[in-house]
C-alpha cells in the first residue's frame, strides 16, 4: 500500500494539477469530503486553504493519513476507517474530492465510490474530478503484443496454446507510444462521465476506423478528466509523463488488412463495487458491407479454468 502511495505523491504532475484545481475552488470555511483519502495529502492541501475535511479511507493507511496530519499540525480535519458506502458523516459538504482513479480509470471503483457519497453535496457543491473521459486507438505496430506473447517462442515442442489464450485475454498497464498508435488523429473517445449526474457502472463503447493496410494488434486506452474548470489532467501517450500509464488490449491473434477495411471495436467495462473490475473487447472487420473478421476478448476468459 505504502508503494502505491510513494509513486502517487511522487507524481508532480498529478499533485500540480489537484493543488491547482483545489485553490480554484477551496474558500475558507467550505467543507470537504475526501472519499479514498489515502495518506491525507489532498484534505491537508485543502486544509491549509481553510477547508475542513472528512477523510473517508477503507484501507488501515488511514492511521498513517492521521499521523502526517499531526505531525503537521493540521487540526480542521476528521479521519473515518470506513467505505464510502458507509460513511458516517451526516451533514452536507461543499466539496467532493475522490482521487480513485487507476491506469485503466474505472479500476478503483469511482463512479460508484462517487455515486455513493452524492447524495451529500449541497446545492451548487463541487465534484473533483468533475467528469472524465476515456480515448481508445488501434495499436499497429508489433512492440507491445512481442512483448506479451512469448508462448509462441518456448520450445522444446510444447503446444502452449491454452496459456497464450489466457494471457491476451487480460488487459496490460503498458507505456504505449505515439508511434504504436500511429499518431493523434487515431483516438477516439469511446465513453464520458459526468459525475455531477447519476452514472451506471457497466459502460460499453462502439468505435469505427478506417484504415488502409496494415496490421493491428490490439487496442491502447488512455483517459482524461476535468477536475475543475481550466484544470485537466491525462494519460494520453500525448501528454506529460504522470505515474499512470496507458492500457494495452491485445487480440489473440493479430490481423492483418490487406486492403482497405473499416475496422471496430466494442468495449464492455464492469466496475460495479461487487465486480472488482471486469473488461471484454471485440474486433470485427468490414470490407465494404462485408464482415471479414472477428474476435472477441475478455478477462473472463483470461481467468484460471474453475474446477
Amino acid at each position: 500500500m505504502i508503494e502505491l502511495h510513494r509513486k502517487l505523491l511522487g507524481d508532480a504532475v498529478r499533485n500540480r494539477a489537484f493543488h491547482d484545481a483545489l485553490q480554484k475552488t477551496v474558500r475558507p470555511g467550505v467543507t470537504l469530503l475526501d472519499v479514498g483519502a489515502g495518506t491525507g495529502f489532498l484534505s491537508f492541501i485543502a486544509s491549509r486553504m481553510g477547508a475542513k475535511c472528512h477523510l473517508v479511507e477503507q484501507e488501515n493507511i488511514i492511521t498513517l493519513a492521521r499521523s502526517i496530519g499531526d505531525l503537521n499540525g493540521i487540526k480542521n480535519c476528521t479521519y473515518r476507517h470506513e467505505h464510502s458506502t458507509k460513511a458516517s458523516y451526516k451533514g452536507k459538504v461543499d466539496i467532493i474530492v475522490s482521487e480513485t482513479l487507476g491506469n485503466y480509470a474505472f479500476e478503483e471503483n469511482i463512479i460508484e465510490s462517487i455515486e455513493s457519497v452524492r447524495h451529500m453535496l449541497k446545492p451548487g457543491g463541487v465534484i473533483m474530478p468533475s467528469s472524465l473521459r476515456q480515448f481508445i486507438a488501434p495499436v499497429i505496430t508489433p512492440r507491445l503484443y512481442d512483448g506479451i506473447n512469448i508462448w509462441d517462442t518456448i520450445g522444446y515442442d510444447l503446444d502452449m496454446s491454452p496459456a497464450k489464450a489466457m494471457s491476451l485475454n487480460n488487459m496490460y498497464v503498458k507505456t504505449v507510444l505515439p508511434d504504436d498508435i500511429g499518431g493523434e488523429s487515431n483516438a477516439r473517445q469511446w465513453d464520458a462521465v459526468d459525475f455531477y449526474k447519476k452514472s451506471k457502472s457497466v459502460r460499453n463503447g462502439n468505435i469505427r476506423w478506417s484504415l488502409k493496410s496494415g496490421t493491428v494488434y490490439g487496442f491502447a486506452l488512455w483517459w482524461e478528466s476535468t477536475l475543475a474548470e481550466g484544470v485537466t489532467l491525462s494519460t494520453s501517450p500525448f501528454a506529460p509523463l504522470t505515474h499512470w500509464e496507458q492500457i494495452y488490449l491485445p487480440l489473440v491473434t493479430p490481423v492483418t488488412l490487406k486492403r482497405p477495411s473499416v475496422i471496430e471495436a466494442t468495449l464492455l467495462s464492469d466496475s460495479r463495487f461487487s465486480v472488482g473490475i471486469d473488461l471484454s473487447w471485440t474486433l470485427r472487420v468490414f470490407e465494404g458491407e462485408k464482415q471479414t473478421a472477428e474476435q472477441a476478448m475478455s478477462m473472463e476468459q483470461g481467468m484460471y479454468p474453475r474446477t
